[in-house]
């Protein structure tokens, strides 16, 4: 909170230095261009040129700069006022570009007069008018102030501004060297106030471009590279200006021998750059041994968390692999209980006779994919003369579904009296299992097919739930039909609580088989994604009739397993069949 607190401010203080500096140099600019224009209306030169020995700033040039000045404030303080800055650079660039035609194609446009009656000489030169190299300056200091103004600033004004500080810096050299640039020819040289404004207006430029613009991004952020600038670049400036001016005014004003001013000032440079060698190193070797310090300490500290992680993988890893033994052991419990939920023995018709005598021979065949299912049937006795055969698919596979299988059963067994009327048993189901979801806030459903097996009057009796048709194979003919009856089948259970399942009815006689499956069956795929159809179950069923009810069902259990190629089905696989022994 400490660290995001002090970037804060930083930053914020970063932001007023790139809006005060910029301010101050403005002002300055125009203080100076006033102060030139004061000295040539009151006829006191000294205030245009600083020393009597130097010449003056040309009226022109104090204009032009009082319009930099204003031009660039009126940017910084109000972006309402963005024009400002674009007619006053524009009205810069052009007196630039006339001065220049001026000069250098024997014009003359009758600037200089608006301002400056009868210019004296300051040698061979005019004092009134506006330098070359003033000239060309005012184009980049114009250009700078205009690409302020622009889409990317700090792409343009940042290095015309530093170009303009950058000549007015050597100028100013001159003037501190006591050999100022151009002085006694016949070319109007670089007056030292103008080199001043210059300077100011090019550092003002520079900051109002911000921080991204070349050059002031190489010397902000925390790089070494910035900071090593912002250490070194002031003291090597500073010490090769003193330097120069030490050999250049020194030796003139205390007549010594250059040969002692020289080697002075190589020893007292040689201790300098041994100073900043040493310095550099410091700075350098410091972050470097941070650096590695903090790398360190993060490596040692990553070493414990990766020891820490791997001891908690590892108790995670035994913890799992427990908690996996014991779910697999509930499952495999599951498993076994739902293998026990299912018929062990067949009840026989009447109930009282050997089983070899029973009226009725049950079959049945389950294949579950996994631990537990989600398909169940139920064989039981109705009265001493019938039998119920319920199957039921329920959605999906796993825990729930077999949980589903679970409460069927027992809503089975709650509305057994129903169960002689299989249209009346499915609704009650159906109505309870809805309340019982509902409850639950789930959304499951299953299919089911119930038939009654009447000996006595030599009746099928069914109703269906969504369910696939069961198959009745008539003796004689082999031929396998569906238990239809003469309406559409009625929906899946669990969906809709008011649906009601309406009772059909169809003859049976003696050799008569039955057989109700789950879709699992024939729902099959070969290698190539072909669908075993459940026409082609009709007909392999019909193909198979005239074999022994067991031989039979293993006839077609065998050919669904070889058009999948496959020892395993795809989904769970429940069949039940029933022959009529005899009717009656």
């Amino acid at each position: 909170m400490f660290r995001q607190t002090k970037g804060v401010a930083e930053e914020r203080s970063e932001s007023r230095s790139f809006r005060i500096i910029p301010l101050i140099c403005a002002s300055l600019t125009i203080g100076l261009g006033l102060l030139t224009f004061t000295g040539w209306i009151s006829g006191v030169p000294l205030l245009a040129s600083v020393r009597a020995k130097y010449i003056p700033m040309a009226p022109s040039t104090a204009f032009c700069f009082t319009l930099i000045g204003v031009g660039l404030i009126a940017h910084l303080l109000k972006a309402a006022l963005r024009w400002i800055p674009r007619v006053v650079a524009s009205v810069v660039l052009a007196v630039a570009c006339a001065k220049l035609v001026e000069i250098f194609g024997d014009l003359n446009f009758g600037i200089d007069p608006w301002f400056v009656r009868n210019p004296e000489l300051f040698g061979a030169v005019p004092t009134g008018r506006m330098a070359p190299m003033t000239a060309i300056n005012f184009l980049f200091i114009g250009t700078g102030l205009l690409a302020l103004t622009g889409k990317q600033p700090a792409k343009f004004a940042g290095p015309l501004g530093a170009l303009a500080a950058g000549i007015g810096a050597v100028v100013l050299v001159g003037y501190w060297y006591g050999t100022p640039l151009l002085y006694g020819g016949h070319t109007i040289p670089v007056a030292l106030s103008t080199a001043c404004g210059f300077f100011l207006s090019g550092i003002g430029i520079v900051m109002a471009a911000g921080a991204t613009g070349w050059p002031l991004r190489a010397f902000l952020g925390d790089s070494s590279r910035a900071m090593l600038l912002r250490a070194f670049v002031p003291l090597i400036t500073s010490a090769a200006l003193i330097n120069g001016w030490i050999n250049a005014r020194l030796p003139a004003r205390i007549h010594v021998n250059p040969a002692v001013t020289s080697a002075l000032c190589a020893v007292v440079f040689a201790a300098l750059i041994a100073v900043i060698i040493s310095q550099i190193s410091s700075l350098v070797g410091g972050r470097i041994d941070r650096a590695e310090a903090a790398r360190n300490l993060a490596q040692a500290e990553l070493l414990a968390l990766n020891a820490h992680l791997e001891t908690k993988v590892q108790a995670r890893t035994r913890e799992l692999r427990l908690k996996n033994q014991q779910m697999e052991e509930e499952l495999q419990m599951a498993r076994e209980l739902q293998i026990a939920l299912l018929p062990q023995k067949f009840p026989t018709v009447p109930a009282d006779v050997p089983v070899q005598e029973s009226a009725l021979q049950f079959l049945s065949l389950y294949f579950p994919t996994g631990d537990v299912s989600g398909d169940f049937f139920n064989v039981f006795p109705i009265g001493e003369k019938a039998a119920g055969i319920f199957i039921c698919d329920v959605m999906g596979h796993g825990v729930r579904s077999a949980l589903i299988t679970s409460m069927i059963r027992g809503l089975v067994e709650e509305h057994v009296r129903a169960a002689a009327d299989p249209g009346e048993l499915l609704t009650r189901i159906n109505r309870a299992l809805a309340v019982i979801l509902k409850q639950a806030d789930t959304t499951m459903f299953a299919t089911c097919f119930y038939v009654v097996a009447d000996v006595e009057r030599a009746q099928l009796r069914f109703a269906n739930a969504g369910h696939p048709s069961a198959l009745h194979i008539q003796h004689g003919n082999g031929v396998a039909r569906k238990l239809q009856g003469n309406g559409r089948p009625g929906p899946a259970m669990g969906i809709f609580p008011t649906a009601s399942y309406v009772t059909s009815r169809s003859p049976m006689k003696k050799g008569d088989r039955v057989m109700l499956f789950t879709d699992g069956l024939f729902e099959v795929e070969d290698a190539s994604g072909t669908v075993f159809t459940e026409d082609q179950l009709h007909n392999t069923v019909t193909r198979y009739a005239d074999l022994p009810a067991q031989e039979f069902f293993d006839r077609v259990i065998s050919d669904v397993r070889q058009f999948s190629e496959r020892k395993s089905f795809d989904d769970d696989v429940c069949v039940v069949g029933m022959e009529v022994q005899h009717p009656g």
